[in-house]
């Protein structure tokens, strides 16, 4: 068995030196004539040239026009209204009086406001000047009071005089030392303006 693959083994080795030994001699026997066949072999070398750019050309100038807009108004027809019927004789235009404003409301808060009476807390007491009963002065006199909020007198003016200057101090002094019940509106104190007349009168025996 071991003398059967030795021989095998010499077999297979002989065989690859046969084919190896055969492959040198091919070689150098033809090699001389390969190189011979490759140098008369022409060598063609093509060169690519590169495409020329092409040219750009310029844009040409172009105008920016900005349109205006042209807007005709068309005349309107005149159109002529025809009352049929004439207004009513019973017909009452009344004014609208405009609110006066907030700063003119607060200025008549502070104006005297006119009252054709007034409540005392102690009435007036005049008292009939000596001099003027001597020489029969009497008449009467109409005095303009301002009453405060506090239900005093805090202007006295003469508004009809007697004609005696004796007698209208007098009633300004009276009217002076008289106590009032303030003026309320709307539940708020406030000044008032009244006429009060003073009259002397010698038949009726004043102080």
């Amino acid at each position: 068995m071991f003398a059967e693959d030795s021989s095998r083994r010499l077999c297979v080795a002989g065989t690859i030196a046969a084919v190896h030994a055969a492959g040198i001699y091919v070689a150098l026997t033809f090699a001389p004539q390969i190189r011979q066949a490759v140098a008369q072999v022409p060598l063609v070398v093509t060169f690519i040239s590169q495409p020329e750019p092409t040219p750009q050309r310029p844009l040409p100038q172009v105008a920016v026009v900005t349109p205006q807009p042209i807007l005709q108004v068309p005349d309107l027809p005149l159109i002529d209204i025809v009352n049929e019927a004439p207004p009513s004789q019973r017909a009452i235009t009344m004014p609208i009086a405009a609110p006066p404003p907030p700063a003119a409301q607060a200025a008549d808060r502070s104006t005297p406001k006119l009252v054709s009476t007034v409540e005392y807390v102690r009435e007036p007491a005049p008292r009939y000047p000596p001099q003027s009963r001597r020489l029969r002065e009497q008449g009467l006199v109409v005095l303009r009071v301002v009453i405060d909020e506090r239900g005093s007198a805090s202007s006295i003016e003469i508004e009809t005089s007697s004609g005696h200057t004796r007698l209208d101090d007098a009633a300004r002094d009276a009217v002076s030392r008289a106590a009032f019940r303030p003026y309320v509106e709307d539940g708020e104190a406030r000044r008032a303006l009244v006429l009060i007349p003073i009259e002397f009168a010698l038949n009726r025996g004043s102080a």
